[in-house]
């Protein structure tokens, strides 16, 4: 996992890839060429060599296109097939959450109805 796709210029961090939101990397779901720069485990995507932190995908995110692109992440820390699900905060926001099934999504929304 520490190794660098060759498809990476790690000089420029650009994926030489031409992925959009329609046309997403066929293995990480993703199509922001934007890379986790944190120093954590990272999940290196072999087919458009996007680094993804294995860290972050635990937490709730601001918008939709940034939990896909913890996704595959979280498949390859959890070992389970995981899906992205918009999550009402207890502050009364709107986040979205990568969860690894429907039991730890519905637990996840009674654990939050709980804490209001």
């Amino acid at each position: 996992m520490s190794e660098k796709s060759d498809l990476i210029d790690e000089k420029n961090m650009k994926c030489h890839m031409r992925l959009d939101e329609k046309d997403p990397c066929p293995e990480c779901y993703g199509w922001w060429l934007w890379y986790s720069t944190c120093n954590h485990k990272k999940y290196v995507c072999k087919t458009c060599g996007r680094p993804q932190c294995l860290l972050h995908w635990k937490y709730p995110m601001q918008i939709e296109d940034e939990a896909i692109h913890f996704l595959k992440g979280a498949e390859v820390d959890s070992g389970k097939k995981c899906f992205v699900r918009k999550a009402r905060a207890p502050t009364g926001g709107e986040k979205w959450k990568i969860f690894t099934s429907e039991e730890d999504y519905e637990s996840y929304v009674r654990f939050k109805r709980h804490k209001r």
